[in-house]
Parts: C-alpha cells; structure tokens; sequence
C-alpha cells in the first residue's frame, strides 16, 4: 500500500511549541521527525510506495534519501494535501493509500504494517485514533478517493462518523467495510511532552536516528539525510 505523509513548511510546523522552542528549533524538530518516518517506511514490508505533499524546499532531497516520491502541495491545508494525494494515486492506478501525519514520534514498523494487513476489500477504511480518541493519527482507505478528508482535532470522531454504515452513492460499490483498530497504536502525535522527550535526546533507549542532535534548548543545524 502507498504511504502519504503530508509535511508542512518545516518554519510553520510544531507552532504549539513556541512557547518552549524558537522558529529555527521548532524547524529542526520538524525536518528530525520527517527523517525518521521516512527512515521507518523503509523498513515496513507492506508498504510499496511512499508520497511525500509538500511545499517544503527540503523535502524533496530527504524523500530522494529515502526512495519516497514528492507532489508539490496546489492548496494549503492538511486535507486539501490529502485530497490532492488521493486523486493523484487514483490516477496512477494504486487502489488504496495510507495517510501518516509526521508528528507520530513512537510510531513502529510493525504496527504500520499491522494497519494495512487489517485493512479490508475496497471500498474500506481503517482509522487509527489519537491517544485521546479525538484526532486521526492514521487512515487507511480504498480506494484513495473513497471519502472526504477532515484532518484536525476532532477528525476521527467525523471519520468514524462517516464511514460507519455509510453506503457509497454508486452501484458498483457496496458499503464500506470499517475499521477502527481499537488494539492497534500509530505513534503519539498529542502531546508536547511526547514530541520533546522522544525527539529532544531525553530519551536514548528508543534509539531514534535523530535524537543526538535534538538536544532541548541546543538544537544545532545539521544536514544529515534519512
């Protein structure tokens, strides 16, 4: 299954953060947890593709590192990304895409690939709730373009909504078969603790790629690739 992973322009991300970081760390914060998803997709085995949307200047050499593809973002906006990403692998023939936000910071390889081995015969979807139920830390569909996209706080409650017994307006199409993975996590992308102890150095022992030069309050500019 492709992966979309819609990024925002690294001097924009993280800005709930502002009152603990600077623009210039928030950005570093922000292009460290771009690397270490793409660095994790590599290592999923259910995962045939991977599509970065974006109008970050320094995506597309991180993507390059990591043998994911690049859509240059037309709308800003997460579900205008996400939107744009679907019709985009409708129209290259892919029958399903899974959407992963970037700020998942205890995300694994496992459980990526457990979310597309649970997902269903098209039409389906597969949502993956925030660690509060209120937000959609992954989503699975198929085909790509199968419902409308409405990213933020309160998405997975919409999500949930829409795709319980929703019956697709077409007759070749029958009802959606849900999924919600209760048993499955996707990372945490809620809490501001979660993002600086996991990507600021604090925590070693999870052995993030990215970690040692994440050091809070003394983030110092690097080049490194995924």
């Amino acid at each position: 299954m492709w992966v979309v992973v819609p990024v925002k322009p690294f001097t924009l991300a993280k800005r709930r953060l502002a009152s603990i970081l600077t623009e210039a760390e928030r950005a570093m914060l922000a292009r460290a947890m771009l690397c270490d998803l793409l660095s994790l997709l590599t290592r999923c085995t259910r995962v045939s593709g991977v599509l970065c949307v974006t109008r970050e200047a320094q995506v597309p050499e991180l993507a390059a590192a990591c043998g994911a593809e690049v859509l240059r973002e037309a709308q800003p906006g997460l579900s205008n990304s996400v939107t744009q990403a679907a019709r985009h692998l409708a129209g290259q023939g892919h029958g399903a895409m899974l959407v992963l936000p970037t700020d998942v910071p205890l995300a694994t390889s496992a459980e990526v690939d457990m979310v597309i081995a649970k997902h269903g015969w098209a039409p389906a979807a597969t949502l993956v709730s925030d660690e509060d139920g209120y937000g959609t830390n992954a989503l699975a569909v198929s085909p790509p373009g199968l419902m409308p996209f409405r990213f933020g706080r309160q998405s997975f409650g919409m999500d949930h909504h829409w795709v319980s017994g929703h019956d697709i307006d077409n007759g070749q199409m029958g009802k959606v078969s849900a999924r919600f993975a209760p048993n499955v996590t996707v990372g945490d992308n809620t809490h501001q603790s979660s993002i600086l102890i996991h990507h600021a150095g604090t925590a070693k022992a999870l052995g993030r790629p990215h970690q040692k030069g994440l050091c809070h309050r003394g983030l110092r500019p690097d080049q490194r690739q995924c």
